[in-house]
């Protein structure tokens, strides 16, 4: 009799068999379940459902509660401000995090060899390489066997790059000027594929006033923008993976070359760094909106390759202070929708860089799309002549990828192109570009860039062998015995910093001597060397496998000019 009772099949359930049959499907493995507990824990589930169902109601209820009272505190007591990652703003205030104390603390966070992965350059790299270089001229003063076992330190010592530690996704806490501050990494991926530039940063306060959070983000972006000095900010044109459109990435901050280096005649050189000038005047750009003149300016840097066109371009941005934008239209995954935003996006004061504008295949013809840029000039020049010289051919619309150059001049020169930047597009061969791309209005001034004459030759000799302020990163003298000094107290150490002292006094009469005879030497080597058949780039490439002795390499000079014109007719003669 008891066995019987003991038996499920037995057990009599005050529900129904439709209200068990509802429970099984809003509940899978109910019966089941019921089953098992009446068998082994005496225990009817349907005695307490209303219980379960009472409870899940006040969790619900409790969770919208929550959910409404959050709401309404943070749209009325908190303020926040959202960065999206496809703003420069968000590495600015990511690095600005990386550096706080907070981040030293916390368990939470991204781990990598940069301050984050979404800008090239790290601040701390050119630092390491500062420390290294002045180590190394220290080491100049040194014995042979003490100087082989530094440099073997520093090259151990630069093997390895420097962790860097960012907020990792999810919410941070830290304090600002005495008040707390929350940080949250989101990451959204409501696509399909990895989404791992879709990123978003919130930042938080207590309070209406978002006073505070202004202050941090402009607190961060200007250290951001001070680490770099009077550095030349380069950005290129790229994506971050097939499929996303082309933005401005900045890559790195390079040292602004003066142009004094960039081999080019004087005048032409000031002409071309006043006439940018006076273009990027106050003066100028309401002189040009007083007359309805679109505020723009184009120049054509053109000559054989190694010239310095590129270097030009550099120095000049450097000379300006002004960002240098990288950008090619060879890539076949560049449409002229992404050419529009591109230059949509670029800030009023800056250089855009359109480097070798001839090996585009679109700036030979009018109605050509991109698909020809893989063809040979002679195939190009074939399609010129075929094409109507007045009218454009109609492209065809399902060809969407690339760029024509109807939609390459609309940009440069139309209606919608942007104002306040200046073009600056270089080639190897100018006779190769259709004449409504480099037209006045588009091309305001070509500076052509040749074969380095004698004063060229002279000039380039200086730059390279005249010792410059700055060549040491510790110019005085007084600085770097006192350094030896206070490292070496004993004995042994006094002799060292004496023989130190004595190899920094030869190396300083070296470079006294050098500044008296740079001028002959520079011109004894031009005389050797002719002129208007090397470009500036081979006699520099010649020159700096020389870089400590200047006499040998007037030694060489001549022998490797002849053999370099040998090779040069060699292969004329090739391709003739």
């Amino acid at each position: 009799m008891a066995s019987n009772q003991s038996d499920p099949s037995l057990t009599r359930s005050s529900f129904s068999p439709s209200d068990t049959a509802m429970l099984e499907a809003l509940v899978p493995g109910y019966t089941l379940i019921s089953r098992f507990f009446v068998s082994y824990l005496q225990i009817d589930p349907t005695a307490y459902l209303q219980y379960f169902v009472a409870l899940a109601v006040l969790s619900v209820s409790l969770r919208y509660i929550y959910n409404s009272v959050s709401g309404f505190f943070m749209q009325h007591f908190v303020s926040y401000a959202e960065i999206r990652l496809d703003d420069e703003l968000f590495n600015h205030v990511m690095w600005w995090m990386s550096r706080q104390s907070f981040m030293q603390r916390t368990n939470h966070f991204v781990a990598g060899v940069k301050t984050n992965g979404y800008w090239s350059d790290s601040e701390d790299e050119g630092s390491d390489e500062d420390s290294a270089d002045e180590d190394s001229d220290i080491y100049d003063f040194m014995d042979d066997e003490t100087e082989i076992q530094s440099q073997a330190n520093i090259i151990s010592r630069k093997k390895y790059k420097p962790l860097k530690f960012t907020p990792s996704q999810g919410r941070h806490f830290f304090w600002y000027k005495g008040r707390p501050m929350l940080l949250e990494r989101q990451q959204q991926s409501q696509t399909a594929r990895w989404a791992l530039y879709n990123e978003r940063l919130f930042l938080s306060c207590l309070g209406r006033n978002s006073s505070l959070i202004r202050e941090l983000i402009d607190e961060a972006s200007k250290e951001f923008q001070n680490r770099d000095g009077n550095k030349t900010i380069i950005y290129r044109a790229q994506r971050h993976s097939p499929g996303d459109s082309f933005n401005w990435l900045r890559c790195m901050a390079r040292s602004p070359r003066p142009l004094s280096t960039v081999i080019l005649d004087k005048h032409e050189k000031q002409t071309l760094v006043k006439d940018m000038r006076r273009y990027l005047c106050n003066r100028t750009r309401r002189w040009h909106s007083n007359r309805g003149i679109a505020y723009k300016r184009g120049y054509l840097l053109h000559g054989p390759p190694g010239t310095g066109k590129t270097s030009l371009c550099f120095a000049a941005a450097g000379a300006l202070g002004l960002p240098l934008y990288l950008l090619t239209l060879n890539s076949n995954a560049l449409d002229e929708d992404n050419l529009y935003t591109l230059f949509s996006d670029l800030p009023n004061k800056c250089i855009v860089l359109i480097e070798d504008v001839d090996t585009a295949g679109i700036t030979h013809s009018r109605g050509k799309t991109g698909t020809n840029r893989s063809k040979g000039s002679d195939s190009v020049a074939r399609d010129t002549e075929e094409a109507s010289a007045e009218d454009d051919p109609p492209l065809d619309k399902s060809e969407k990828d690339g760029i024509t150059l109807s939609g390459l001049l609309n940009v440069i020169d139309g209606v919608a192109s942007s104002e306040g930047r200046i073009l600056v597009m270089t080639t190897n061969h100018a006779d190769r570009l259709d004449e409504a791309l480099i037209r006045i209005g588009r091309v305001d001034m070509q500076v052509f860039l040749g074969y380095a004459t004698q004063e060229n030759i002279k000039d380039l000799f200086t730059s390279i062998y005249m010792p410059m302020e700055g060549d040491l990163p510790n110019n005085d003298k007084a600085k770097i015995t006192t350094k030896w000094s206070n490292s070496h107290s004993t004995e042994k150490g006094r002799n060292d910093t004496e023989k130190k002292e004595k190899k920094q006094k030869e190396f300083w009469d070296h470079l006294e001597s050098l500044r008296s005879r740079i001028h002959p030497l520079a011109a004894e080597f031009a005389s050797i060397v002719p002129g208007g058949i090397f470009t500036a780039a081979e006699i520099q490439g010649y020159l700096l496998n020389h870089i400590d002795n200047p006499e040998l390499a007037i030694e060489g000079a001549e022998a490797w000019a002849q053999v370099l014109q040998e090779s040069k007719r060699v292969r004329e003669e090739k391709f003739a």
